[in-house]
């Protein structure tokens, strides 16, 4: 089971940027290829450079937490749907 973050508006995020701060929240990196940036945190997690996020758990609560968490890191200025 999976929840999906989608930006409400389009966005290109350039993952690489954002690479040092996940590290500070305490975000494990798995994998980087540019266009995809993998981590893990309590489950894991693929960010797209469109902005896509997918949290791959069954657990709500975890996944409104990270969603939020997640949020504030890659789209500051904008709402996820």
């Amino acid at each position: 089971s999976s929840f999906v973050l989608m930006p409400t508006k389009k966005i290109k995020i350039n993952l690489e940027k954002k690479i040092e701060t996940f590290e500070e929240k305490k975000f494990k990196i798995n994998t980087f290829t540019g266009s995809l940036l993998s981590l893990e945190k309590k489950c894991k997690i693929n960010i797209y450079s469109s902005g896509k996020t997918i949290l791959k758990t069954k657990d709500k609560v975890l996944a409104k937490k990270l969603s939020k968490e997640l949020s504030n890191i890659l789209y500051p200025d904008i709402q996820t749907s």
